[in-house]
Order: structure tokens, then C-alpha cells, then sequence
């Protein structure tokens, strides 16, 4: 599986080669990663770091708007927003506190991605298809 952060890309196999790159951190703890497999742009996730807090966004392919993460952690405020970044220089993604994961699903949800391009089971999956 490749996986591109703000400054590098890495083909990686094993549930340890995915941890250690999926926790790389930039600028107070910020950063963004691109899943996908060999030179197939699709399916893709994308997963954006704020600290130990993460949003997992699985594009199936680039007629769909893709699905994003599901979250209810409770240290969060309900209806209220968490800044993550898509780029190191970009302006900040304001994200639904609802889409909000912990860093350790995002991961888990990398690790499954390697295995198989398939759409993740280990984490709650919203469609933003508006036909779905």
C-alpha cells in the first residue's frame, strides 16, 4: 500500500510499517496522510491527524464523493467543529465534531486498507452521496 504524509511517499506492507508512518507529525502535531494501492488512485482514504485525534475520509472512486468517518468521541463538543489540515500550508479543514475519530481507529482503519481495498469494517462509515 502507498501512503503519502505532507512531505514523503512509502510503500508499505505489514501493520508495523503502517503504524510507524501513520505516526509521523509535523507542526504541533498535524498531519495528513493518502492511502492507496500501487499506481491505482482509487479506491483512496485519506486520513488528517490533529494530535490523537483523526477523520478518515474512503473514496471508492472519483465519481463519488466518498464516505467519512463516524464519531461520538465525548471530549468533543456536540455540533462544534475540529480543525485538521490537508496540506502543511493549507488553511484549516473545519471538520463535524460527529466525523471525529481517535487516532487508534484511524489507524486500525489503515491497517484493514492494506489487506484489502475494500471499504474498512473496523469504524461507522457515513456516505456523502446525496443520493444514498
Amino acid at each position: 500500500m502507498k501512503i503519502e504524509d505532507f512531505d514523503s511517499i512509502q510503500d508499505l506492507t505489514t501493520p508495523l510499517e503502517v503504524e510507524t508512518a501513520l505516526s509521523k507529525r509535523h507542526d504541533a502535531g498535524l498531519n495528513s496522510f493518502w492511502l492507496s494501492h500501487g499506481d491505482d488512485r482509487f479506491p483512496a482514504i485519506n486520513i488528517m491527524v490533529n494530535g490523537d485525534l483523526a477523520y478518515v475520509h474512503y473514496f471508492p472512486n472519483d465519481d463519488h464523493p466518498g464516505y467519512a468517518s463516524v464519531g461520538a468521541l465525548p471530549n468533543l463538543s456536540r455540533g462544534g467543529k475540529t480543525n485538521f489540515f490537508m496540506h502543511s500550508s493549507d488553511e484549516p479543514n473545519a471538520i463535524r465534531n460527529d466525523a471525529v475519530v481517535p487516532f487508534s481507529s484511524a489507524l486500525k482503519t489503515a491497517q484493514e486498507f492494506a489487506v484489502s481495498k475494500n471499504m474498512p469494517k473496523c469504524i461507522p462509515w457515513r456516505s456523502l452521496a446525496l443520493d444514498e
